[in-house]
C-alpha cells in the first residue's frame, strides 16, 4: 500500500490536503477514496487525470459548476472540456501545456486562468494542478478548478482605474517624481518635462545631484524626504515657475504609500526599500496672475492713500477692512479703532444709520450711487457728497462696498452763490428790459429802483443827480426801506471829508465803486453809523453815464457783507450804461417834443485845423445837419464859402478824429460828408442837447446848439469843454416854437420818427438821394451808416410812411 499526500492551496496559502492510499498493482484501483479525499480538498470542482490525458474521476461540484454530468467526463481524454463547450481553443492548449509540463517532472505546480462555459453563463476560472507521484513517479495530475471570475473583473476594472489614472496624470498639468533609496529616478510622469530641455526617458536611473544647479531647493527637498521628513521648495525653471511637494516612501509606510503609487504606475520599486516622491506643478500663470494682482493692489493702496478725499472699503457685514489716511484724518481717529468697526460704532446715530442704509441698498441693487449727507462738525454744518458702489471678487461676486467721502460745504455754498448770481443777473436784465416802456427820466428812475428794491437781494435803491450850481448830489427817487438813512447823509462831489465815500469817486471817475463791509472800510466812516442802523452791511455805487457824460448815480444797499461780487459789479456796470443811455434819450426826447427850447452859442478859440485855415485862406466853413450812427460816430456835412473846396478836404484831413471823408456833388454845399468819432455833436447829444451847427470864420468858432428850456447849462458847458479846451458861453436865449407845418398834422412830424428813421432820411436829403439823377444810391448812403442797404431801404420806408401819415390824417 502506498500513501501520498499533497497540499491544496488557495490564495497562497494550505487550505487542505489530498492523502492518496493506493496498491502497488493498480495506482487507481481505489478511485471513490480518490474521489472522496479530492471532494474534501477544495470547495470548487475537482478531477483527476492520469497519465494518458483521461479524466479518471471528478467531483461532485463539476456538475454544479460547469452544468455538464461527471459521467459525461469521467473516463473520457480531456479533449471532451473543448468539445462540449466548456473551453475554447485557447484555453484548451494552455491545459496540454500545463499538463504535460507535469507529467514530464518540468514542474510542480501549474496555474492556468481561462474563460469557460459555466451553468451561470461565461466565467473565468483558475485551474490550479499539481503531480500526484509514486515512487517518483508522476501516475496522475489533480486539478482544482476555482471560480474566479469577480477576482478577475475587480482586476480589470484595477487595471483599467490604473491606466486612466496614468492618463490623468499624463495630461495634468504635474510632473511625478519617485527616487529610489539612493537618490536615483526610478520614474517620472506627467507633463512640461520640456522645462527640462529633454525626455523624460532621459531622467531614469539619473541621481537627483545631477539637478542640483538647474533646481537645488528641489534637490535639497529630495534629501529630507529621504531622510523621513516632508518638504516642499519653489523653483523657477526656464521662466517657468513649479510650487514641488515631496514625501517619503518607507517600507513602514508601503501598505498606503506604496500601493497608491503602484496604482499610477509610479515608484513601484521604491516601496519596499524607500524613496521619496514629488509632485510639481507649474504655477507661473498663477503667479504672474497673482504678481498683476499684488502690483494692482499696490497701485490701488497707493491711489487710495494719495487721495484727498477719504475712501473706505467695508465687507458684507459693514465692516471697515480698508481706510486712507485721509479718512483718518477726517474723523480724527486711528486705523485700530475704524477697521472692524461698522458706521454705527464711529457716527452719530442719525448719520450712521443713513449712511448703513445707502450701502445695503448698493449690496441690494449692486449699483454705484451718489447722496449727499449733512454731518454736524461743532457748531457748523459739513455737507458731504458720498459716492458708494460695490466691489467684487476675482469669482465676480459681490465682496462688499467701497465709499469715497467729499466735503462740498464750499461747493454747496458757491453753488447758491451762483444760483444767486443768476438771480441776480436776471434782475438785471429784467430791469434793463422794462426800461423799454419808460420814456421819461422820472419813470427811468422809478423802473430801476423798485424793480432792486423790491427783490431779495437788496434793501435799498436811489437815484442822485447833482444839480446846476450845487456840489452835492441830490437823491432824486429812491425805493425800499432806506429814507431815513438819505435824510442823515450828504454825498459831496468834489473830494474831501464827504467826497470819498463811494458815490463821491463814482461820480467823479465814472467807475462803479463797491464797500465789502460798512463796517470796515474806513473810507465810508462818515456814513456807517447811519448805514448799520437801517441794516445795510455793503454798498455798490453805480454811475449812470452816457459817452462822455454822467447823469447821476444809483445806490445799492444790501443787508449782507459781501454781497456784491465781481460778476454782480459787471452786470450792475451794464445797468449803469443802459440807464445812461435810457436818460439820454429822455432828455433827448424833450428836446424835441419841447413847446420852448433853449439857444446857447458857444465861442470856441485855440488852434485846430478849421480855425488856421478860416485865417490862412480868408474863408468860411459851416458844419451842420449833424447825423449820429449806431457805432458811437458822427457823420457832418462841410460847406466851404470863400475859397476853393479842397481847403475844406485839407482841414478835415488834419483832424485826428476823422474816421472818413467823402466829396459830394453838390457846387452851393455841403461839399463834403464827414464821418468823425468823439465828435462834439455826440457830447452835446449825451447831455440832451442838439448841436444845430457850427461856423467857422476869421480863426474864431461859433457852435449854435439847442436844449430843452429847463437844461443844466452847466451840464452842455462841461460836455462842450470836454471836446475843446478853451470855450466861452457867448449867447443864451429861449425861444418858443411858433413854426407849424402848412399841412394839419397830428403832432410834430420828428416826434414819429425814431432816431434812426431820423437820421437815414436827413443822411438822404443831404446826399442828393431825391435829386434827379440821384447824387447817391441806397449803397452809397449805406456806406455812410456803416448799415446794410436793406436796412436802409427799411428804414427809408418806415421813415416815408411816418411823414405822409403826418401830411395826410386829419
Amino acid at each position: 500500500m502506498t500513501v501520498a499526500v499533497r497540499p491544496v492551496e488557495r490564495d497562497g496559502s494550505v487550505s487542505a490536503v489530498v492523502a492518496t492510499v493506493s496498491e502497488p498493482t493498480d495506482p487507481f484501483e481505489d478511485d471513490r477514496a480518490l474521489y472522496e479525499a479530492s471532494v474534501d480538498a477544495a470547495a470548487d470542482s475537482v478531477y483527476v487525470v492520469d497519465p494518458s490525458y483521461r479524466i479518471r474521476v471528478a467531483s461532485e461540484g463539476f456538475t454544479r459548476f460547469t452544468g455538464v454530468p461527471t459521467d459525461a467526463v469521467e473516463g473520457r481524454d480531456v479533449a471532451c472540456l473543448r468539445e462540449l463547450g466548456i473551453v475554447d481553443e485557447e484555453a484548451f492548449h494552455a491545459g496540454i501545456r500545463a499538463l504535460r509540463a507535469l507529467f514530464a517532472g518540468e514542474s510542480d505546480d501549474e496555474c492556468v486562468t481561462a474563460d469557460v462555459a459555466l451553468e451561470d453563463g461565461p466565467g473565468v476560472v483558475e485551474n490550479r494542478m499539481r503531480p500526484i507521484e509514486r515512487d517518483g513517479e508522476v501516475v496522475g495530475v489533480v486539478n482544482a478548478v476555482r471560480d474566479v471570475t469577480e477576482r478577475e473583473r475587480r482586476r480589470e476594472a484595477l487595471a483599467t482605474n490604473r491606466e486612466r489614472l496614468a492618463t490623468v496624470l499624463d495630461d495634468l498639468p504635474v510632473l511625478l517624481i519617485a527616487v529610489d533609496e539612493d537618490g536615483r529616478i526610478d520614474h517620472c510622469q506627467g507633463m512640461d518635462f520640456d522645462a527640462f530641455d529633454c525626455e523624460r526617458t532621459d531622467l531614469l536611473d539619473e541621481p537627483i545631484e545631477g539637478f542640483e544647479s538647474v533646481c537645488p531647493d528641489v534637490v535639497a527637498g529630495f534629501r529630507r524626504a529621504l531622510d523621513g521628513e516632508t518638504a516642499s521648495a519653489t523653483e523657477t525653471v526656464n521662466d517657468r515657475t513649479y510650487t514641488v511637494c515631496i514625501e517619503p516612501v518607507s517600507g513602514a509606510r508601503n501598505g498606503a504609500v506604496g500601493e497608491s503609487a503602484s496604482a499610477s504606475g509610479v515608484a513601484e520599486s521604491a516601496d519596499a526599500q524607500g524613496g521619496a516622491i514629488a509632485v510639481a506643478m507649474d504655477v507661473t500663470d498663477r503667479t504672474r496672475r497673482e504678481a498683476a494682482l499684488h502690483t494692482r493692489e499696490q497701485e490701488l493702496r497707493a491711489v487710495i492713500d494719495s487721495s484727498a478725499d477719504p475712501i473706505a472699503m467695508q465687507d458684507l457685514d459693514g465692516r471697515f477692512q480698508v481706510v486712507n489716511e485721509a479718512m483718518l484724518a477726517a474723523m480724527e481717529t486711528d486705523r485700530e479703532r475704524v477697521i472692524g468697526s461698522r458706521h454705527e460704532d464711529l457716527f452719530p446715530d442719525a448719520f450712521g444709520q443713513r449712511v448703513e442704509a445707502h450701502r445695503r441698498a448698493v449690496l441690494e441693487t449692486e449699483r454705484a450711487r451718489v447722496v449727499e449727507e449733512t454731518l454736524a462738525a461743532g457748531d457748523e454744518e459739513v455737507v458731504i457728497q458720498l459716492t458708494l458702489a460695490p466691489y467684487h471678487g476675482p469669482d465676480c461676486e459681490v465682496q462688499g462696498t467701497v465709499s469715497i467721502a467729499r466735503d462740498i460745504t464750499e461747493l454747496e455754498r458757491q453753488r447758491d452763490e451762483l444760483e444767486t448770481l443768476t438771480e441776480i443777473q436776471e434782475l438785471v436784465q429784467e430791469s434793463m428790459r422794462a426800461l423799454t416802456g419808460a420814456t421819461t427820466s422820472e419813470a427811468i428812475q422809478e423802473t430801476v429802483c423798485d424793480r432792486l428794491a423790491e427783490s431779495e437781494f437788496y434793501e435799498f435803491a436811489w437815484i442822485g443827480q447833482r444839480q446846476p450850481g450845487e456840489r452835492e448830489l441830490q437823491p432824486v427817487y429812491s425805493a425800499g426801506d432806506g429814507g431815513d438813512y438819505l435824510d442823515s447823509v450828504t454825498v459831496n462831489v468834489d473830494a474831501g471829508e464827504r467826497g470819498n465815500g463811494p458815490a463821491s469817486k463814482a461820480y467823479r471817475t465814472g467807475e462803479i465803486q463797491v464797500v465789502h463791509d460798512v463796517r470796515s472800510d474806513p473810507d465810508f466812516e462818515p456814513w456807517r453809523e447811519a448805514a448799520i442802523e437801517n441794516g445795510f452791511e455793503s454798498v455798490a455805487a453805480v454811475p449812470l453815464t452816457h459817452g462822455s457824460t454822467t447823469h447821476g448815480l444809483l445806490g445799492v444797499y444790501a443787508d449782507r457783507p459781501n454781497a456784491f461780487s465781481q460778476r454782480e459789479v459787471a452786470g450792475f456796470e451794464t445797468l449803469g450804461e443802459v440807464v445812461g443811455f435810457a436818460l439820454s434819450a429822455a432828455q433827448y426826447r424833450r428836446l424835441v417834443e419841447a413847446d420852448s427850447v433853449l439857444e446857447l452859442e458857444f465861442e470856441v478859440r485855440g488852434e485846430t485845423p478849421f480855425l488856421e485855415a478860416s485865417t490862412e485862406h480868408d474863408c468860411r466853413f459851416e458844419i451842420e445837419h449833424a447825423v449820429r450812427t449806431g457805432d458811437d460816430r458822427v457823420v457832418n456835412y462841410l460847406t466851404v464859402e470863400g475859397a476853393d473846396p479842397a481847403v475844406g478836404d485839407s482841414a478835415a484831413q488834419s483832424l485826428s478824429n476823422l474816421e472818413r471823408l467823402r466829396r459830394l456833388d453838390g457846387e452851393d454845399g455841403p461839399h463834403y460828408e464827414m464821418t468823425l468819432t468823439d465828435s462834439v455833436f455826440q457830447y452835446l447829444a449825451d447831455v440832451g442837447a442838439r448841436g444845430e451847427r457850427g461856423i467857422v470864420e476869421d480863426g474864431v468858432g461859433h457852435m449854435h446848439v439847442e436844449a430843452p428850456a429847463d437844461a443844466d447849462v452847466r451840464k452842455i458847458t462841461d460836455a462842450m469843454s470836454a471836446r475843446f479846451p478853451n470855450v466861452d458861453l457867448v449867447a443864451k436865449r429861449e425861444k418858443r416854437r411858433t413854426e407849424a407845418p402848412w399841412w394839419h398834422s397830428h403832432g410834430d412830424i420828428g416826434a414819429r420818427l425814431t432816431d434812426r428813421q431820423r437820421a437815414v432820411l436827413k443822411t438822404a436829403y443831404y446826399n442828393g438821394y431825391y435829386e434827379w439823377p440821384r447824387e447817391a444810391d441806397s449803397e452809397d448812403l449805406a456806406d455812410s451808416l456803416d448799415i446794410a442797404s436793406t436796412t436802409l431801404l427799411q428804414h427809408l420806408r418806415k421813415g416815408h410812411r411816418r411823414i405822409l401819415e403826418a401830411m395826410f390824417e386829419s
